[in-house]
């Protein structure tokens, strides 16, 4: 890394989790305060001495890319122009942002040296303005303050109208059921029963009863006993004894 910080996205395939904890320099630092003035080494303040370690985020700056690249938000802007489909075609490309790593490791001094638009730009303030502490800067041993110059990069290249979801709803996120016959705008799907001959409205799914003479109108399903010589009226269904010359009145048919 020399008097500027150039780091293409363009050579990550993955956005992995970071390997490193992005507090360990904060740790490492804790308590520390850089309230003295000292010289400044590389982008726009002094030349880069070849003989100083860098300022190093945690993790390392392939970390350092994936930070920025997993909080940055795409900011849809119209350049005004339009793809060969007619498409909204947006602003690309880098906002490069300048910024100072003090000798306790912390980022500062944010400036913006090349701008895309003022949304954008903004978005990479704010990027930048969330970094973690990182490891101070070094030459022969002593630590030092150091700058650097990174690249915030806008690549969505065309505006996509987004697409109503038919299966969401407020705040709830269900099955549409609009143009489904079985749904009957209760807070439970179920069969729609109103073109059911088999549904009598009770809660659970009976069979349609009222066309039924075996249906005695108990919870059960039952023979309709109303017409039938052989029913005594008791729970269990027995032959009919009374016109029966050869039953003895014993519970066991003999």
């Amino acid at each position: 890394m020399k008097s500027i910080l150039f780091i293409s996205l363009f050579f990550v395939l993955v956005s992995a989790a970071f390997a490193e904890d992005l507090m360990k320099y904060a740790r490492l630092y804790e308590g520390c305060i850089d309230d003295q003035p000292s010289k400044i080494y590389g982008a726009s303040y002094n030349d880069y001495p070849e003989n100083m370690i860098d300022a190093e985020f945690p993790g390392g700056d392939v970390d350092f890319i994936v930070y920025i690249k997993n909080n940055t938000e795409m900011q849809e802007v119209y350049s005004g122009e339009k793809d060969a489909q007619g498409r909204p075609m947006l602003v690309t490309g880098e906002v490069l942002v300048e910024f100072t790593v003090d000798r306790c490791g912390k980022p500062g001094n944010f400036r913006v040296v090349q701008s895309l638009t003022e949304q954008q730009d903004a978005e990479a303030m704010r990027v930048m303005e969330s970094l973690p502490i990182f490891r101070a800067a070094e030459i022969d041993g002593y630590r030092v303050k150091s700058a650097y110059i990174a690249p915030i990069p806008f690549n969505k290249p065309i505006w996509v109208e987004p697409q109503p979801d038919p299966y969401y709803y407020g705040d709830d996120y269900y099955y549409d059921s609009s143009s489904d016959p079985y749904y009957d705008s209760g807070s439970d799907y179920y069969y729609d029963s109103s073109n059911d001959p088999y549904y009598d409205g009770s809660a659970s799914y009976d069979y349609d009863s009222s066309n039924d003479p075996y249906y005695d109108g108990s919870a059960s399903y039952d023979y309709d006993s109303s017409n039938d010589p052989y029913y005594d009226g008791s729970a269990s269904y027995d032959y009919d004894s009374s016109n029966d010359p050869y039953y003895d009145g014993s519970a066991s048919y003999d």
